[in-house]
């Protein structure tokens, strides 16, 4: 008769310190992942709020073109163009006016001129666009009345491109990307000139000019 060899309880309980060290490998690797795809997600959905306050600009300044045959900007900034050129890109702080402008109802009217001082851009007190008040100096209306100042989520003002001569386009400013991705596409190579009246465009989280991470209405990324 066999006898039958006894098997200790505790000889396959716990892991071994590789398997452990293994566990932990894979559970760290998930993690980055995780904390990854989350980054991401928080950013895309940061850019998309960007994305909807330029978006809401080029349709106010539209709707105020069309109300008053022009744009919502300072005559000086107008009068400052090179002949035959657009103005360069203003932004909207309270010195340029647009932002006033396109605010100006009968409750803050009156001074919407930003440096004008006296000049009312917006007579009809027709209030084109709704922008929240900024927290902390970021995103929306820094100040609570006129003149206005509109900035981004990094605390940036935009900026706005007009066609000012006339020509139904306005200078493309991916022509001076950093990023040679999008300066230099071969594949969709980026116009010289944007077929819009209006281009709003933001500097993006790095605050820097023409880089990749710029926010712009003329290109989804």
């Amino acid at each position: 008769m066999k006898s039958k060899r006894t098997v200790p309880i505790n000889a396959h309980q716990g892991f071994t310190l590789i398997e452990l060290l293994v566990v932990i490998t894979i559970i760290a690797i998930l993690a980055s992942l995780v904390m990854s795809q989350a980054t991401k997600m928080m950013a895309d959905a940061r850019k998309l709020q960007v994305q909807t306050v330029i978006k809401d600009l080029r349709i106010a300044v539209t709707s105020y073109q069309v109300e008053y045959n022009r744009y919502p900007v300072n005559s000086s900034l107008l009068s400052s163009a090179s002949s035959g050129a657009d103005i360069p890109a203003i932004m909207t702080d309270e010195n340029t006016g647009i932002v006033s402008a396109l605010m100006s109802t009968s409750s803050s009217s009156g001074s919407s001129g930003g440096s004008s001082g006296s000049t009312n851009l917006n007579p009809k007190d027709i209030k084109f666009i709704d922008l929240p008040i900024a927290k902390n100096g970021k995103f929306g209306l820094v100040n609570a009345q006129p003149p206005y100042k509109l900035v981004d989520l990094w605390g940036t003002p935009y900026y706005v491109l007009l066609d000012t001569n006339g020509d139904k386009q306005v200078m493309n400013p991916d022509l001076s990307n950093s990023d040679p991705t999008i300066s230099q596409n071969t594949i969709s190579p980026p116009p010289k000139n944007l077929p819009t009246e209006v281009a709003v465009y933001s500097w993006g989280l790095d605050k820097m000019p023409t880089t990749k991470d710029d926010v712009v209405s003329w290109r989804s990324k």
